[in-house]
């Protein structure tokens, strides 16, 4: 009886051996199934967003947006300063190519009609622009703050930048009044120290010193005397802006605000979120994937305008008369040649 316990012990186990392998094998084999249309799924996602028309790109920012906001129970303000940032001269989509007044004043507005309790977020993608526009957003952030009063900004911040890609120059001083900077793990910030006529501010100084006085040209030593004023100005403001959350324990409150106004940095530097983070600043790689999302729809609305209007016929999509594409250029240009300070 024992000798029969033990062969049937011995085959029952067999069996069920032979069931695990099959139960394994099949298990695999559904497995690889799931993750090739899991990833054909992605790859689909992908495809139909990076080649999606401007009206599915329209669609799918304005969801975007109302996800974000919901994630705060509708008590949320979202500032996006989302530019175009392609090669040509001409802004796609009424999108503008740097911070300009008309987006300090929307901005403004709107986070001046925020409630005490209203978390701001801003979002943005942008290389700079003219200099008062962002210390405008700036100055706003950090009267928003003053409301809530009592909070926490390393835990609770109730004022978080995302940089999903880039925010250089005022792009950065901006995202320093938040309590909270978000980047992805190959964003970028940069230094904002100010461009004046063009060139960085410093430089004038250099070439004065190198050529002397009499051999310099005289609209170079007023721009370099001007300039000269302007960054005292711009480290003031970037010394009462950048918000006390990025500072390093102990530190002297005002060494970032010296140390990326200083022209050490050339001003295309890039500050990745580790540097950031050795820098002081308090900052995070959590980016929520409703802002990718938010970014990446406005930037596909930005490529596709142009075609939209193509198709659309002359008026474009809102039947307006669209600017000639060399009027437009000659007025970026025009633009270009003024002498005021950007970041």
């Amino acid at each position: 009886m024992s000798e029969f316990l033990q062969n049937f012990a011995v085959e029952l186990g067999a069996v069920v051996l032979s069931a695990g392998l099959l139960a394994w094998a099949a298990f695999s084999i559904w497995r690889q199934r799931a993750l090739a249309y899991a990833d054909k799924q992605t790859i689909d996602d992908l495809r139909s967003k990076r080649f999606a028309k401007y009206a599915k790109a329209q669609d799918a920012y304005q969801k975007f947006r109302e996800k974000l906001e919901k994630k705060n129970n509708g008590n949320t303000v979202i500032i996006d300063l989302i530019h175009d940032l392609g090669d040509d001269f001409v802004g796609r989509d009424k999108a503008e190519q740097q911070i300009t007044f008309d987006e300090a004043f929307e901005a403004v507005a709107a986070i001046r009609g925020a409630t005490p309790r209203t978390r701001i977020l801003v979002v943005l993608h942008t290389l700079g622009g003219y200099a008062r526009p962002a210390h405008m957003i700036a100055l706003a952030l950090k009267q928003h703050l003053k409301k809530a009063k009592r909070h926490n900004p390393k835990h609770d911040p109730m004022v978080i930048a995302y940089v999903p890609y880039v925010a250089m120059s005022g792009g950065t001083m901006i995202a320093l009044s938040a309590d909270r900077i978000t980047m992805d793990a190959t964003a970028a910030l940069g230094p904002i120290d100010t461009i004046y006529g063009g060139f960085p501010s410093e430089a004038y100084e250099d070439l004065i010193e190198r050529k002397g006085v009499e051999a310099t040209q005289d609209v170079l030593v007023m721009l370099a005397h001007e300039a000269k004023k302007y960054d005292k100005y711009a480290a003031k403001v970037a010394r009462q802006i950048i918000n006390k959350a990025h500072k390093l324990p102990g530190d002297d409150p005002d060494r970032l605000a010296n140390y990326l106004t200083s022209g050490q940095l050339s001003h295309s530097e890039s500050i990745s979120p580790e540097r950031a983070d050795e820098l002081g600043i308090n900052v995070s790689t959590r980016i929520p994937d409703e802002v990718y999302g938010l970014v990446d729809a406005r930037i596909r609305m930005i490529q596709t305008k142009v075609e939209d209007e193509d198709r659309k016929g002359e008026g474009g999509s809102d039947g307006g008369e669209p600017e000639k594409p060399e009027k437009a250029i000659e007025t970026m240009i025009a633009r270009k040649l003024r002498v005021s300070p950007r970041l």
